[in-house]
């Protein structure tokens, strides 16, 4: 006594199937891992393993990190360091000790630099 199974209910196993296999992949995608494609080939080629499929599942689950951004204010001393030796330079040449050749040889190294 042979049961057979309807066309439909094949179809929807399949597709059940093709859902738990790529499981990862789709986890992956979702949480937008920067490692999608990689984990995406794991998943194609050592899925069927189960412990391929079980890593790229951990590997899809695990924490992102955010990529840490550059404060504004880290590059402003170098910037401000620079004004102040052009506000000293000035300094200098108005209380006569630059000349006025000196001071701009000397304010065109530091805005070159």
């Amino acid at each position: 006594m042979t049961e057979e199974t309807s066309p439909a209910a094949a179809f929807i196993m399949l597709i059940a199937a093709f859902v738990i296999y790529f499981l990862p992949t789709f986890v992956a995608a979702k949480r937008g891992h920067p490692n999608g494609t990689s984990i995406f080939l794991l998943d194609l080629f050592l899925g069927w393993t189960f412990i391929g499929w079980l890593a790229a599942l951990i590997w899809s689950a695990s924490a992102i990190r955010k990529p840490t951004e550059i404060s504004p204010g880290a590059a402003s001393p170098a910037v401000s360091d620079r004004f102040q030796k052009l506000e000293r330079l000035a300094a200098l040449k108005d209380s006569g000790h630059l000349t006025k050749e000196e001071f701009e040889s000397e304010k065109a190294k530091l805005l070159k630099s």
